[in-house]
């Protein structure tokens, strides 16, 4: 799970496997652990009688098991369900159970567009680029999307997800859809980025007259991504290259060293990419 984790009931010879995030949990602290981590990542599927039954079999938690196989047979609300399992775990604090059971209360609250644009979100945070892209597309062909600023945000949203895969040109598609729906000044903006990171001068002056964007929204945009390219890690690589190329007397050992920090971005790359099953 990423850290250590003090158990004080017994662990489960037999693991609950959790298919979101493809992970083995071992006991009631990891549960809540898991919980508490990826808490807008929950939905109605993590009540299952599979849960209820493996706490009451594995954990040897035959009360707790009996009492939320009561709650998913009354049909709960989800915030309910993860409500018994955290206070029956004594793993986080109360102040921790408290605040997770109102995210998820609140979360719920939302409608199914609001909530699947959460989810979507936090796949896009924890890294897992392209699970998110299928979210957001699916979220946008679903015939309940038929327009407003919910919509323009999706597709802001997708476009940030596609320009983290430097693919610039399906960023700018979504960019200029966003800014056409939700007409916010960082879509915008994130529009005008994307002509300059892909290098279409061409198109970035086609979008400025075509959105009239004013000079010094685009004075802006253009001394940002000035700024970025010589942002103190930028140069720190590349003093770092010069001094590798200064140190290797021989070309093959420089040329080793660069194809190891290139696979290292190839594998960061690919993990962007992966899609958990």
């Amino acid at each position: 799970m990423g850290e250590l984790i003090l158990c004080g009931r017994p662990i489960a010879a037999n693991p609950y496997y959790e298919e979101e995030l493809s992970v083995n949990i071992y006991s009631l602290e990891e549960l809540s652990y898991y919980i508490f981590h990826n808490v807008y990542l929950l939905n109605a599927d993590f009540m299952s009688v599979d849960l209820c039954r493996w706490i009451g079999r594995e954990l040897s938690m035959k009360e707790l098991s009996e009492e939320m196989l009561v709650l998913l047979r009354d049909n709960v609300p989800l915030h309910i369900f993860v409500g018994k399992v955290l206070n029956a775990s004594g793993y986080l604090s109360a102040t921790e159970i408290r605040d997770t059971v109102e995210i998820i209360a609140a979360f719920e609250n939302k409608s199914d567009a609001e909530r699947k644009k959460i989810r979507a979100d936090r796949l896009l945070e924890k890294k897992r680029v392209l699970e998110a892209i299928y979210e957001y597309e699916d979220l946008l062909s679903s015939d309940e999307n038929a327009g407003g600023r919910l919509v323009g945000d999706i597709w802001h949203n997708l476009g940030t997800a596609y320009g983290r895969l430097f693919l610039f040109d399906e960023s700018y598609a979504c960019f200029k859809m966003a800014y056409q729906k939700n007409h916010r000044r960082q879509s915008l903006r994130s529009l005008l980025f994307a002509c300059r990171l892909k290098g279409d001068e061409e198109k970035l002056e086609e979008t400025i007259h075509f959105f009239q964007v004013p000079p010094e929204e685009v004075k802006i945009v253009l001394a940002e991504v000035e700024h970025a390219s010589e942002s103190k890690e930028i140069l720190r690589f590349s003093d770092e290259i010069d001094r590798l190329r200064a140190s290797y007397s021989e070309q093959s050992a420089y040329r080793g060293t660069l194809n190891n920090i290139l696979e290292r971005w190839k594998s960061d790359y690919k993990a962007l990419c992966r899609v958990k099953t």
